[in-house]
């Protein structure tokens, strides 16, 4: 997958507390319109830990009805276990993702030591179905992902890139 270019994280619109999906749908046909690379569904902007299941799958099956074959679809799919996180993945990648945003568990912040971190993020990318990009972003999580290991994750061949949200890289 090639991520060069612009691939904005989007809102997920809601009205009367429910999944707007026409005006989710009628957004991706705007930003597909312009040069955009592709989108990023389900992140932060997109209040991803507020949705359930059902909502995060009509997400994914809506943008990517909107966003063509021949540009990229990315989901956040991160969980607070492992083993949540890959069933999102693989749910995703069924659903039509090139591609998976994977933020840091942050719960248990004091367990998360970089071997925690490593062994989460090699866990995910072995058995994701699509490429996998870390996301850190402590100022939201509490949980920051060293360099060292992010150096040793940048050697996974499943694992190809970075979203660095924090303030000091």
């Amino acid at each position: 997958m090639d991520l060069r270019g612009i691939f904005p994280p989007i809102p997920t619109p809601f009205r009367s507390d429910r999944l707007d999906v026409d005006a989710l749908g009628s957004n991706c046909d705007r930003w597909m319109s312009t040069a955009l690379r592709g989108l990023v569904a389900l992140g932060s902007n997109g209040e991803a830990p507020l949705l359930d299941e059902e909502e995060s799958d009509r997400v994914i099956e809506t943008v990517r009805a909107h966003v063509p074959i021949e540009r990229s679809l990315i989901i956040g799919v991160a969980r607070e276990s492992t083993i949540g996180t890959i069933r999102a993945t693989t749910r995703a990648a069924d659903l039509g993702a090139d591609a998976v945003l994977v933020r840091t568990p942050w719960f248990f912040k004091k367990l998360l030591t970089d071997e925690a971190l490593i062994a989460h993020y090699e866990a995910v990318a072995d058995a994701s179905p699509v490429p996998v990009i870390i996301y850190n972003f402590a100022a939201l999580t509490g949980v920051s992902v060293s360099l060292a290991a992010v150096v040793q994750l940048a050697s996974h061949p499943n694992i190809i890139g970075m979203k660095e949200s924090g303030t000091d890289i």
